[in-house]
């Protein structure tokens, strides 16, 4: 894929993902600068924020049944805390839509990465996501409780 293509391909992830924050009724705002987060959400009632990176893939169809879609993220940012957490969202887009949404705070994404999720190199992750078996996996490890899992941001009824 061109890098021009991944431009849009990023840019439409970021954008499916905002989208999913608005219809649960939270403000969202791209910032100015990006050092690490692509969007600020924000529950207007209180004030909460939270900081979100975004990944997005273009998943590739396994012969038999599910998809491949594998994600790069920079070592550097998933090691160091934040406050607030930063959380990541990839997005998957397979059959011409946006398919699944992996959603996780930095600090259980790296725990997950210490215990085998990911290979690392050159101070990059790559994390591989199949779910050629139904369940979502990478290095044969569950993620599916963080497939579509947005109750860190439960719908509000405006």
């Amino acid at each position: 894929m061109s890098n021009r293509q991944n431009l849009y391909v990023g840019r439409s992830g970021q954008m499916a993902v905002m989208a999913e924050f608005l219809m649960r009724g939270y403000n969202v705002a791209i910032p100015e600068v990006d050092v690490g987060e692509d969007l600020f959400v924000v529950r207007d009632d209180n004030g909460d924020l939270s900081r979100i990176q975004v990944k997005c893939s273009l998943a590739k169809q396994r012969r038999r049944q599910g998809y491949a879609a594998s994600f790069n993220l920079r070592l550097d940012q998933l090691e160091k805390p934040a406050r607030p957490e930063v959380h990541y969202v990839f997005a998957v887009r397979q059959a011409e839509r946006w398919d699944d949404f992996i959603v996780t705070a930095r600090a259980n994404l790296y725990e997950l990465h210490t215990k085998g999720v990911g290979s690392s190199s050159k101070g990059r992750v790559v994390v591989s996501l199949s779910t050629a078996t139904g369940e979502l996996r990478c290095n044969n490890i569950s993620l599916e409780r963080y497939r579509n899992n947005w109750s860190t941001w439960p719908t509000i009824k405006h």
